[in-house]
């Protein structure tokens, strides 16, 4: 079980560096984009696609690096609290927040088709370099991608943690 538990993990560390690498990707292209913008400004030059492309890609930024933070334990948590438990405890409460964090996940995965569905047509001013606009569910692909492999982390952590929980009774 452990040897398992350790390569998932891995192979999920891994795929959190190229999902922080994409975000990072994001924030270097929105500030090349806007520093052309600002340059630019006195030469009365600008460029219409700048702006749309910036929005597109804060949104991916931020459904990009949902992932590593995660993995990464970079979140919001009461560690102080958690820290005073003991070793049986601290194992069952892990479990009980990755259920948590399932849970809301879950709910978001429940509503990614009505989130697609509502997101049709092309985003006015995404170009690619082959001359089309792009589709307006791709703001929300890295969302759902981030969200499937936050299910696959939580019921790899809850898995080993319920191991560890009935190994040590």
């Amino acid at each position: 079980m452990l040897f398992l538990y350790k390569r998932i993990n891995s192979i999920l560390s891994e795929i959190a560096r190229l999902f922080e690498l994409f975000a990072i990707l994001c924030l270097s292209l929105m500030l090349i984009g806007t520093a052309i913008t600002i340059i630019l400004r006195p030469f009365e030059l600008s460029f219409y696609w700048i702006w749309p492309w910036t929005i597109q890609l804060f949104v991916w930024m931020c459904f990009f690096g949902f992932f590593p933070i995660y993995m990464n334990n970079s979140d919001i948590s009461v560690k102080f609290i958690i820290n005073k438990l003991d070793q049986q405890k601290l194992l069952i409460s892990s479990i009980f927040i990755e259920l948590i964090i399932l849970g809301v996940i879950g709910l978001i995965i429940l509503e990614l088709p009505t989130i697609f569905s509502s997101q049709v047509g092309k985003i006015d001013g995404v170009i690619t370099p082959w001359g089309y606009e792009l589709e307006r569910y791709t703001l929300s692909l890295p969302l759902a991608f981030s969200c499937i492999l936050i299910v696959i982390n939580s019921i790899s952590k809850i898995s080993y943690n319920f191991f560890k929980v009935f190994k040590n009774n």
